[in-house]
């Protein structure tokens, strides 16, 4: 039997599961879109060169859908705004939407937060290594032979 790999290392009809697994529900609707059994696709999955590809392609799909959700957040946050705005509707629905808003809010200053302290924290390890790299030239932090 010939098989065709390509030059990740997958098969054609592995590559062909890698989709249908990424669109279908389950593994048995991923199989059964491929015309192969579902056993084969758990077999892929346990070997490396497959599930890294599968993982690969799992965190470029989940990649474009929070670009998606990034373009449509002002939008979604106008809408929340209008809701909770609106002495028409419920107070639920406006408590709902004042909720909502809050929670992204304060979701937002602590993303913030801790993106400060990580930019903190990265310049803080680049000063450390530049002087002991420094310090390295000097006779002080070279090692002494006997």
């Amino acid at each position: 039997m010939s098989r065709v790999e390509r030059c990740n290392g997958l098969t054609p009809k592995q590559e062909q599961a890698i989709v249908a697994l990424l669109n279908e529900p389950s593994v048995a609707r991923a199989a059964e879109a491929c015309g192969i059994h579902q056993k084969s696709i758990f077999r892929w999955l346990d070997e490396p060169a497959f599930s890294r590809a599968y993982r690969k392609a799992r965190r470029e799909a989940f990649a474009q859908a929070i670009s998606a959700s990034q373009r449509y957040a002002p939008l979604a946050v106008q809408t929340l705004a209008k809701i909770m705005a609106d002495a028409t509707l419920s107070v639920a629905s406006r408590v709902s939407a004042a909720t909502a808003l809050l929670k992204f809010s304060r979701e937002s200053i602590e993303l913030d937060d801790l993106a400060t302290r990580v930019d903190d924290l990265e310049k803080s390890l680049k000063d450390e290594q530049a002087q002991r790299d420094a310090g390295a030239g000097s006779v002080w932090g070279q090692k002494q032979c006997a």
